[in-house]
């Protein structure tokens, strides 16, 4: 029968195994995408599909820590000893940071892709259309993603250009998901502060309440400034997007201070 410091070993080498193999999965999905993204000829919703299937493996691999400790290490230890219950909640930990780890590679990832998508889908807009009346040239905008009724400035006849559909699909999530990536150090913050609040005892002092409120609205004003720059039509739901961000923070205070 294996020695406490055996299992204990055993444990730590295959928690470390398990990290390892995480970060090494996290770089192949990376590159994969990467080169799907160019290779598929920006076939967008492709990429993401794939991504999906290679979280759920990278998910599988984070879920052996549970099963091993469950059906291998928790029977051996518990058979000579109550030490266990440390090591218990040394795999908990490794389980939550990479889970943790997990979201933060998406988001960064899901922003890497959509700015290399944007970068390509943008020069379409730069396509030479023609005015239906005198042939002049006809300019579309790059921050409107859908049919565009463009004023011909020489004759003013109004020109319906119905431009790509891969220059349309930036309007169907890409913006947004640029946007978070550039507001990325207002999420941190938001993280923290989120994170510090949940580790309070009822009742939180409302320095803490103060903290998340001002660091959960600088996060999505940060949002909502960067997306419409680049999505002029988004300015339009601007105010219903702002006053859905309250009733949310509302709805969240009440529940967590009820």
């Amino acid at each position: 029968m294996a020695t406490e410091q055996e299992l204990i070993t055993r444990w730590d080498s295959f928690l470390g195994k398990i990290t390892t193999r995480f970060h090494e999965s996290l770089a192949h999905a990376e590159e994969a995408c990467v080169d799907q993204l160019i290779e598929s000829g920006y076939e967008y919703e492709t990429v993401f599909i794939a991504w999906q299937g290679m979280k759920a493996q990278i998910r599988e691999l984070i879920g052996k820590i549970d099963s091993t400790w469950s059906e291998k290490v928790a029977p051996e230890m518990r058979a000579i000893g109550d030490f266990w219950i440390d090591h218990y909640h040394k795999g908990s930990e490794v389980s939550d940071t990479l889970e943790e780890t997990l979201g933060a590679f998406e988001r960064a990832l899901k922003g890497r892709l959509s700015q290399q998508f944007y970068d390509h889908a943008i020069l379409l807009a730069e396509q030479k259309h023609k005015c239906t009346q005198c042939d002049a040239s006809i300019v579309l905008k790059k921050d409107i993603f859908r049919a565009q009724y463009v004023t011909c400035r020489y004759c003013n006849t109004v020109n319906t250009i119905e431009p790509e559909a891969t220059f349309m699909k930036i309007g169907w999530g890409v913006v947004d998901n640029i946007a978070k990536v550039r507001a990325q150090a207002e999420y941190d913050r938001l993280r923290q502060t989120e994170e510090a609040l949940r580790e309070q005892r009822k009742p939180v002092d409302a320095t803490y309440w103060q903290a998340y409120e001002t660091a959960y609205f600088n996060y999505w004003e940060r949002f909502f400034r960067e997306r419409n720059l680049l999505d002029s039509e988004s300015i339009k739901r601007l105010e219903a997007d702002r006053e859905r961000k309250r009733t949310e923070f509302e709805n969240f205070k009440k529940i967590q201070t009820s």
